[in-house]
This record gives structure tokens, sequence and C-alpha cells, in this order.
């Protein structure tokens, strides 16, 4: 290799002498050259965070695992990472689904070794007492003249002979069948499914599922919502994109799909399950033909996703159609496994796949239409389970890769104590970033001086390594951004209360931020939320702004944009109004009736009872609200004064106030200035400020300089408001920011004007 080209820079210097030193192996001349901006380490600090996990990822890893085991009623939770993290793609496991399953068992990992759970062997059955034949020469015979290729006449008779050997009392585990037969785990599905078409075994594969029986909102309920649902949503999309080929794709904006179903009679119908319609229809035919499923979903933003047509809307309706009738046949077999009259949520009904597939088949309809009967049950299945109408249990394991996990009894959490270790890990990187871009900056003046820099970090110490380069500069180290981006977001705020209040370092603490009229208010905010994404690098996706107006929320938007580019587009603002019509996804988009303040307080009503999951047994309504909520863990208010009932309700239910588990609040940041109330008309109220310190025990932080006006009439004002009652603010008084401290005191127009 004569030539090694650095894109980017690695993460430390360890990785770019790696992959320089690919080059020139042979002794001869190579070159090496590295692609360098100041944004590369911004990017690197932001890739490094992505990877990461920090405790409350570790305990929400641990609080889903006991919400399962609370749904099982035993020690042991069957599932996979997937749906330990999320149980719908797109609630974000503290970051991107690209690194999920990994941070996922990352954390299994460190709760494993914390000695919170163990991890156990995933074992499913096959009985012998499932042979229909007494030896393999009987198998042999039951074969001769079906019409069957060699090859899967020799798997057939591999696994007769396997079961056939195999202990009465044990039976064998697919994994061991699938090694004798060099099969996958679909595959070893597909042949079991052989042996008994050819009369040789049952397929006793044992599968248990959680149905709901006899309640409100029963399985045999949710099976008819979610199936009406699905037809209305084909149809409307139709009508949307009636041009649409295979490969054309088309937009969808999920709160439009919503109240278009709403406006069909589906009352209750919400974003998240037009999602999950939209992922039940992907899966149709995956894996066969070409491999993709019937449509793409690509998501766009947080409201619209682009779909793309993989087969024709006939072709794809009837493929739909066939899997909700395979489901239903399904649901009423699992619903026949319970004891008679057995009524409740979550009763568990155990059957074999054998039994499950001979259901499918026992429908008419469906005889003359499908080809493959086992894959239509695996398809069923599977749809009945992401649609939460059953819940698979030990299905997963033949399904999916599940694992067996056993939680210890023990109830403490994560402790910091247990994260100690990791977190030294993760410092260790940080520096190891900020000593490569050492490295680069050094090499653009001089590449002598950057290759001694290198040598000495391999040849030193660490701690005479950071004296002899990077001397005086422990904080800056330590710190996940470049010394620039740290200037720009603390340092460029003159007011020392400013900086302390962005570069609150306190875990899970509440700040309630009293300002004075020009004070920098929204400025805080913005830069509160450019110090958690760049700073603290918490996930952008994670937060949520709230602004009094749709003016507010566009400066907002701007503002962060031109602090720190890219990174703030992951930040939803907000204001309440557009959070709660996206939350029960209501659109008034081209439709004659425009609505008053009326509608919009109703949307609010709705929005809160939904988060506070009204009308849901404890459990579910906690499942809701995760889902609703979709990973936020920062909710920071602008013009708290503004807030009204219904808008402070609101934001209490997005805040989780009366949540009990600490690790499932938001943490909140609200800024206003009590002394100010122009919306009283509207409902809005000072004394939300006040309930803001009180239900949320935020101690309240005071910003009293003025930026803005004149001393004269700093002057006038606090006159005029000191005879208030019931401020928040009497021994904060509002004063000129100091800059200006010595300036006239009517400004720099008071001699120009001396009247004003």
């Amino acid at each position: 290799v004569r030539l090694v080209i650095h894109a980017d820079i690695p993460s430390s210097l360890e990785n770019y002498l790696q992959e320089a030193g690919r080059a020139g192996r042979d002794q001869q001349q190579a070159r090496c050259v590295l692609l360098f901006t100041r944004d590369d380490v911004e990017r690197q600090f932001g890739m490094s965070a992505r990877s990461r996990l920090n405790r409350r990822d570790i305990q929400g890893v641990l609080r889903a695992l006991r919400r399962l085991r609370r749904r099982n009623r035993n020690d042991e939770v069957v599932a996979s990472v997937g749906e330990i993290l999320a149980e719908d793609e797109d609630r974000d496991f503290r970051r991107d689904s690209a690194t999920d399953d990994t941070r996922g068992r990352t954390a299994l990992a460190w709760l494993e070794e914390s000695a919170l759970l163990t991890r156990e062997e995933n074992r499913v059955q096959i009985f012998p007492s499932s042979l229909r034949v007494s030896s393999v020469e009987e198998a042999r015979t039951k074969l001769e003249g079906r019409p069957i290729g060699d090859s899967l006449r020799d798997q057939l008779l591999a696994i007769a002979e396997a079961l056939l050997d195999a202990d009465p009392d044990e039976g064998i585990s697919t994994d061991l069948l699938m090694a004798t037969t060099g099969l996958s785990s679909e595959q070893l599905r597909g042949v079991l499914y052989d042996l008994e078409r050819c009369g040789i075994a049952s397929n006793d594969t044992v599968l248990t599922a959680y149905v709901h029986s006899g309640v409100a909102r029963g399985s045999q309920q949710r099976f008819t919502e979610a199936a009406a649902a699905e037809e209305e949503l084909l149809k409307l999309m139709q009508e949307l994109a009636p041009d649409m080929g295979v490969g054309d794709s088309a937009p969808l904006n999920l709160r439009i799909a919503v109240q278009g179903l709403k406006d069909a009679g589906h009352r209750s119908i919400l974003p998240e399950h037009v999602s999950r319609i939209l992922r039940g229809i992907a899966g149709d035919g995956r894996g066969e033909g070409s491999g993709g499923g019937s449509i793409s979903v690509i998501k766009l933003d947080a409201e619209s996703v682009r779909v793309v047509l993989r087969r024709e809307w006939r072709s794809l309706t009837g493929m739909a159609q066939r899997r909700r009738a395979g489901g239903k046949r399904l649901l009423d077999h699992l619903l026949g496994c319970l004891p008679t009259a057995r009524r409740g949520t979550d009763l568990l009904a155990e059957t074999t796949l054998g039994e499950l597939t001979k259901a499918v088949e026992s429908d008419i309809t469906l005889l003359g239409e499908v080809k493959d009967f086992r894959k239509l049950v695996d398809r069923s299945l599977m749809w009945l389970h992401e649609m939460e109408v059953i819940r698979l249990n030990k299905g997963l394991t033949v399904f999916r890769p599940a694992m067996t996990i056993r939680l210890s009894p023990e109830r403490r959490g994560f402790t910091q104590a247990d994260f100690q270790s990791l977190q030294i890990h993760y410092d260790e990187s940080v520096r190891q970033i900020h000593v490569m871009a050492e490295y680069a900056q050094r090499g653009l003046k001089d590449t002598a001086d950057a290759l001694r820099l290198a040598i000495d970090y391999f040849a030193l110490g660490d701690d005479e390594f950071l004296r002899r380069w990077l001397p005086d500069r422990n904080k800056e180290l330590s710190r996940q951004t470049t010394p620039e981006s740290w200037r720009d977001i603390v340092e460029s705020l003159n007011n020392p209360s400013q900086r302390r209040l962005v570069a609150d370092d306190r875990e899970s603490a509440n700040l309630l931020v009293l300002a004075g009229p020009g004070s920098g208010k929204t400025r805080v905010l913005v830069h509160r939320i450019a110090y958690l994404i760049r700073v603290r690098r918490e996930d952008p996706r994670g937060m949520l702004a709230l602004a009094y107006n749709r003016h507010a929320a566009v400066e907002i938007r701007q503002r962060l944009g031109e602090l720190i580019g890219d990174d703030s587009k992951g930040v939803l603002v907000l204001t309440c109004h557009a959070l709660a019509m996206r939350l029960v996804g209501a659109s008034f988009a081209e439709r004659a009736d425009r609505p008053d303040s009326e509608h919009f307080q109703e949307i609010l009503n709705q929005a809160a009872a939904l988060l506070r999951g009204v009308g849901l047994a404890p459990d579910e309504a906690e499942e809701s609200r995760d889902r609703l909520l979709a990973g936020f863990r920062w909710i920071l208010v602008d013009e708290c004064q503004d807030v009204g009932t219904d808008e402070y309700d609101l934001i209490s239910a997005v805040a989780g106030r009366t949540l009990t588990e600490t690790d499932a609040k938001l943490t909140l940041f609200a800024v206003g200035h009590d002394d100010q109330n122009i919306y009283a008309f509207k409902g809005s109220s000072a004394k939300f400020i006040r309930s803001f310190e009180q239900d949320y025990q935020a101690k309240p932080a005071y910003l009293t300089d003025n930026y803005r006006s004149t001393r004269h009439i700093i002057e006038a004002a606090n006159s005029v408001i000191e005879p208030a009652r019931h401020r928040m603010k009497a021994d904060n008084e509002i004063q000129i920011d100091k800059r200006r401290a010595k300036h006239p005191a009517g400004g720099p127009w008071a001699q120009r004007d001396p009247v004003t």
C-alpha cells in the first residue's frame, strides 16, 4: 500500500497509527494523509457518545426487565434485546438503532456483573414422544414415493434418528438439531413442518403466549381494532397515492393519517398505532422471493415517513388479508386453550406449533390461497405479538434470538458504584480524543512536532505525557467538546449567573430560573440545550423545548442552529398545543372547520389524560407513557409565566410529576418572569411559576441583570412593581448589567433627548 488517506480523525492515536501502518509495510516509501477540520473533533465526540451507556440507561434496562417479570409473574424473562430496550423501533434506547443491540447486550453484561441478573441458555425442546415411527427404516418407508429431493430426505431422516436416540424425559434441543443437520433456525422449523406432513412426527415445539379474555380491551377487541384500522389505513394510502407502482415512494404524514382514521370512526387511534401498522405491513413476505417486505418505511422526521411500495397494491392487500385471517384462527385457538370461563389479563395459553398450524390449515378459504402454511403461521403469530393482541412468551425463542434471563430478587438499582468502572473507561476515551485532536492541530503547523508527540504518547507515563504536551488543561481534557465550542457555549456568557445555570452538572436537578425583563432568558435556555448536547453529550432526541407561541419556537430553533449547527436537529421545539396535537394525532390540515380555543383546550386535556394512562391498568399506563414520550429525558420551558391551567397539566404529565419512580421522570428546566403576566385573559397566571417551584422541588435561581433598558427605565419599573404582593423576586431587584453601569442613566441618547 503506497497511500493511506484518513477522511476523518480516528478516536485515538492508537487507532490512527494502526490504520496508517498499513502503508509501506514492505519498507518502501509510502504516504499517509490526514484530512482535518475542527468540526471533525465534535463529530468524533458525538460518535463516541452514541456508543456509550450512562447509569440511567442501564437502570432503564433493569426497569424494563422488572416490568416484563411482573407481567410473567415469575423471575424468568424470555425476550429479545429489541423487546427489552424498546418494544418499538421508534423508541430510542438513548441513541440510535445502529448501536442498540450492542449497547443493550453491554447493559445486560454490566447488570450481570453487578449480580442483578443471570443469563441462561436458551433451549427450545423437541420431545421423542412426537414421533409416529419406531425406527429409521419405518421413516424411510414413509418417505418412499414422496416428491422430495435427496437433500431434504436426508435431513428428515437425520432428525428422526436424533429424536429416536434422545432421552425420552429430556428431549433434544433445537440447537443440537441445527448442529446435526446444518440448518438455520427458520430452515429447521420448515423441516419439522415437513416431518409432520409426511406422518413421521408431530411438531410438538411448545409455545406459550399471554392473552386477555373477558376483560375490557381483551385480545378479541384488540384484534378487531388492529385489523379494521389496517384495512382503513391501506384504503387511505391508496387514495393518497393511487398511481404508485412497485418501487415508487410517497410521503405519509402520521398526524394526517391518524386524523383520517379518526374521521372514519377509529376514535382511539394514535400516531404510534399507525407506525406499528406500517411496520406490520412491511414485515409481510419478508424473506420470500426478493427478500423484501410489502413496503419499506423510511422515517423522515418525528411526524412523517416515506413509504416505498414493494408489491402491487392488489398483491399487498391480499397478503395482509391472509395474514389477518391466519391471525384470527391463531387467536381463536389460543383463547380456546384457556380453562373454561377463565377471565383476566395476561392469561397464559399453552399449545404447540403443530396445533397452531392445524388451526390455520382448517380455514377452507386459506386452503386454496396459501402455499406455505408454516410461513403464514410464523408471520401471523408475530403480527399478533407486534400489535399487542397477544404477547408471545416461550414462542419468542422459536421466532427470535430471544434470551432467557433470571432476575435477582434483590430490589436495589444499578448504583453509581456499579457504574464506576465503566465511567473510568469512558473518561479515558474522552482524553484519547483530545490527544488525537492535539496531534492533528500540531501536525497542521509542524509534522515533526506531531511525530514527537506521538512517540512520547507511547513512551511516557500518562501524567508525564500530559505535563509535557497538555499542561494545565485537566478540565479541558475531561470535557466532551473542543475548547472553541466550550467558549461559544459557556464563556461567551459574560454574566456569572448565566454561566452557572448553563453549566449545571447536577444529576436530575430541576431548575427554575426567575428572570427579569431583558435578562437573556431565551439565550440561557438555548445555551443550556447546547451545553447538554455538546458538553454532556446528551441525546438531542431526548430533549423537548416548549415555547409559548410559534414565533418563539422558531427563534429557539434558529439560535440553537447558529450555536451548534447540525447537532441541534434532533431537539424537538414545539408549543404546548403542537405537542398535544402530536401526541393525540390531531391535524387540522385541509379541513374546513378551523379550530378554536375550545378545540385546542380539548386536545390539551386529551394529551394529558393519554400520558397519565387514564383508563389503563398501572403497568399498561407506564408502557403507554414510555412509548408516547419516545425516550425524552429533558423538558425545557421558555416563558413559563405565560402558562395556563391546561398547559401546566400537560407539562406535568410530560415531566411525570405524579410518578413514584425517580428515573421515570424527566428533568425540568423552566425559565420565566414572575412579575409579568400579559395573557391572564387566556387563563395564564404567575401562580404556575410558584407551582413549578413546589411541585418539582426546584430551587429558584435569579437572572436580574438587564441588558436592554436604561437605568431610568429600570428604576421606574422597580418602583412600580415593588408594592406588588406575592412576588418571588422581592429581594432580587432588577439592575443594569455591569458593562453599562457607568453609562448615563438615560442611556446613549440622554444628551440628545433630555426630556425622554
